[in-house]
């Protein structure tokens, strides 16, 4: 432990600007706990553990994202619940999080902790099973009971992370929340990476094409669901649609001929953004492929050219320098350079998985939380609710829910379904908490996307009561009463939600909305 102070109840107060509201906190004791590594080399692991002082019997553990990095306080919302939600500290929970065991700083690259064997593993796993058997200990002194009930809630990183204590850890925890997890992180920033090659082609870019592309998809699905507003919801029929239509725009000549048609190269880019990548040989688990995007929701904002095309194409030389490059390429670079081939010079658009197989494959042992089986998990009695963000171009949603399926073919679809639940969020971004009114390429009053999950996880795990097959996303007023306004299923998968409403006009109301199949 380095340090422990005692911080006084806050109530809800209005931000600086007067725009939003700063949730209240509780008193609590703000406990910053220093891990300290084997390999005297290695960083350390930073968390944080706070401890109410009206305590509900329960701990909450925060996950991280990106490459991680960050000490994640836990003194914040469940991630994606609206604001009239309470913080989870001010519910009562004992909450921990940590940075995975390495510190950002702006002389020390985001990736280079993974040059260091224990630092990898504590990004991988270890750090996360550490921080929670501290915050078990830090609960059971102070309070003298151990906590009766420990989850999990994560977003991205924080989702594989959640994935990871279930597949390596199995009766840690009781329960968790994980929302576009990128469990298969070998394979995403391979695919990342090998997207940039893609790019880096002569004629291949991407960047002057991304309102092309958002617009063949529209016009093939957008109406699939009954309702022409922006927002691909029937993802089940949307591919080969969208598949047909793209191959359509292809210029003539098959050079760029302007803003409305496709070059082959182009053509092909888009072609590998939305088929994914196949390996030539196995990673951890028997993953040989990743799957691509799922269509839809190209142009809302920071969305696909944040992502995948940038505002400049990918070229030779230290990713990190050049202004305005895709995300998607940067964090693949930083995986090949510092992961596998151990050395930050190299040319990250020249890499071939295959010359670095065993590396390659070690590292997915480590790191890949895509165990299908979760039988350890299922007999302690744990949960899981999955939430894919179909519109996400940080990572692909299908994926995830590909994953849902290897479970349900290991352990039996009865089986998995009375412990995981997956729900899809049509049309929204990476781990988004809804898309404002008044965005551009999307319905006029938004995308939903707020909605708590852990009051459903507790309510399975403690008494029982399987999560519904929908749930209500929500964007609200940023200013009590917090007035809804708008709203729209979220489905259970493989469901999507289907407009029946007399009216275009309904779109904003979630009960104009039908979850159905196919």
């Amino acid at each position: 432990m380095t340090s422990a102070a005692y911080r006084t109840a806050l109530p809800d107060r209005p931000n600086a600007a007067g725009t939003a509201i700063d949730q209240a906190t509780p008193d609590y004791c703000e406990v910053l706990v220093d891990i300290k590594p084997v390999d005297p080399t290695a960083p350390l692991i930073k968390s944080q553990v706070n401890l109410p002082t009206s305590w509900n019997g329960k701990k909450l553990q925060f996950g991280g994202g990106g490459y991680n990095g960050v000490l994640n306080t836990g003194v914040q919302q469940s991630r994606n619940a609206g604001p009239e939600t309470p913080f989870p500290l001010t519910q009562g929970y004992l909450t921990a999080g940590t940075d995975s065991g390495h510190q950002n700083t702006t002389t020390v690259h985001p990736a280079a902790f993974a040059l260091n064997d224990e630092a990898l593993a504590n990004f991988a796993y270890a750090s996360y099973k550490k921080t929670h058997d501290v915050a078990v200990q830090l609960g059971s002194t102070y309070y003298a009971n151990r906590p009766l009930k420990s989850y999990y809630l994560g977003g991205s990183q924080g989702g594989r992370e959640g994935l990871m204590m279930a597949q390596r850890y199995p009766n840690d925890f009781d329960g968790i929340i994980t929302i576009d997890p990128v469990i298969n992180a070998t394979a995403l920033w391979t695919f990342q990476n090998s997207f940039g090659g893609v790019q880096s082609a002569p004629g291949s870019w991407l960047g002057n094409k991304n309102q092309l592309i958002h617009d063949t998809i529209a016009a093939a699905c957008d109406a699939q669901d009954g309702i022409a507003d922006n927002v691909v919801s029937n993802y089940l029929t949307c591919k080969p649609l969208a598949d047909a239509a793209l191959a359509a725009k292809r210029c003539p000549s098959g050079a760029d001929e302007g803003p409305a048609c496709f070059s082959d190269g182009q053509l092909a880019a888009v072609k590998w953004a939305y088929t994914g990548y196949t390996f030539p040989f196995a990673l951890a688990n028997g993953i040989t492929s990743y799957a691509g995007y799922v269509y839809g929701s190209e142009l809302v904002p920071g969305n696909f050219s944040n992502w995948v095309t940038g505002t400049v194409p990918p070229t030779a030389g230290d990713p990190d320098a050049i202004a305005g490059i895709g995300r998607s390429y940067l964090f693949g670079s930083y995986y090949v350079r510092y992961f596998i081939a151990r050395n930050p010079s190299f040319n990250a658009l020249n890499y071939n998985p295959a010359a670095f197989q065993a590396r390659v494959q070690a590292v997915s042992a480590m790191i890949d939380a895509t165990n299908p089986d979760l039988t350890a998990f299922f007999n302690r009695g744990g949960k899981i609710i999955l939430r894919e963000d179909l519109g996400d171009k940080g990572q692909s949603p299908q994926t995830g829910l590909d994953y849902w399926n290897a479970v349900g073919a290991r352990m039996g679809k009865d089986k998995t379904e009375q412990f995981f639940a997956a729900y899809v969020a049509t049309g929204l971004p990476h781990t988004s908490g809804g898309v404002p009114a008044g965005s551009a390429n999307a319905p006029t009053y938004g995308i939903p996307g707020r909605v708590d999950l852990l009051a459903p996880l507790e309510a399975w795990v403690e008494r029982g009561v399987k999560p519904a097959d929908s749930m209500t996303l929500t964007n609200r007023d940023a200013l009590p009463p917090y007035a809804v306004t708008a709203s729209k299923p979220m489905c259970r998968y493989p469901m999507f939600p289907r407009y029946v409403g007399t009216t275009p006009a309904g779109g904003n109301v979630a009960s104009n909305y039908t979850c159905v199949a196919g």
